[in-house]
């Protein structure tokens, strides 16, 4: 028998993740698309894009040299490393071997975007599997590369499942103690990535505040030549 592979099929109501082995104590389930709102309910849905909006108004409005240096800063932080700030503010591990699928290219189907674009697919534990454990949730973001945001969310219900005695089966201990470590992971990446945003935020505030934010404010129209 092949060894088992993991397959992604996008499909307008759901996402489908099958895989199958002897050998695998997993039941894989259905999965069911998803219209919750992420965990992270305390940052703004669409931060990335007011972020990059706002410093754009200050641009145009009129910067000092020094002001324009902290701006491209911003920008050029966020464009490197969007995807962790994204997923990862929401407890998504997106460091390299992670991602279910990175920058693939959408080329068919019905989908919650337009061609051409590019996903990457994150999975994250909802909660920390213990010794009882016998199934467990996995929330799935589904990015769009071109927008830079959620084109889905998807959650899959896995069960372990013992083959031999036909009956669900708690985590073994090698297991318990890996998805913990990666809950803790999980966890950190959140509050990093949090920290980061908000970091960004405030900073585009403070450029706000001294330019067309500012009581004597006045618009940068150029010179006549």
């Amino acid at each position: 028998m092949p060894p088992p592979r993991l397959q992604i099929s996008l499909l307008s109501s759901h996402l489908l993740r099958p895989f199958s082995t002897s050998h695998s104590p997993f039941l894989p389930t259905r999965c069911a698309s998803s219209t919750a709102a992420p965990v992270t309910a305390s940052l703004p849905a669409r931060w990335l894009s007011d972020l990059k909006s706002r410093i754009g108004k200050c641009i145009i409005f009129g910067l000092k040299p020094e002001q324009v240096d902290e701006a491209g800063d911003i920008l050029k932080v966020v464009a490197r490393e969007w995807r962790e700030l994204v997923a990862g503010s929401e407890g998504f591990l997106t460091g390299r071997g992670r991602a279910g699928a990175e920058g693939r290219e959408v080329v068919w189907g019905d989908m919650p975007m337009i061609w051409p674009d590019r996903i990457s697919v994150y999975h994250k534990l909802r909660s920390a599997p213990t010794a009882a454990t016998d199934s467990f949730i996995l929330d799935v973001l589904i990015l769009s590369e071109k927008h830079q945001r959620a084109a889905a969310r998807c959650v899959e219900d896995i069960v372990v499942y013992d083959y031999r005695r036909g009956r669900k089966s708690p985590l073994r201990d090698f297991m318990v103690e890996k998805f913990q470590e990666t809950f803790e992971l999980q966890e950190e990446a959140r509050g990093r990535n949090e920290r980061k945003i908000r970091d960004f935020l405030h900073r585009v505030k403070r450029l706000e505040k001294e330019s067309w934010d500012r009581e004597d404010a006045v618009e940068d129209m150029g010179h006549a030549g």
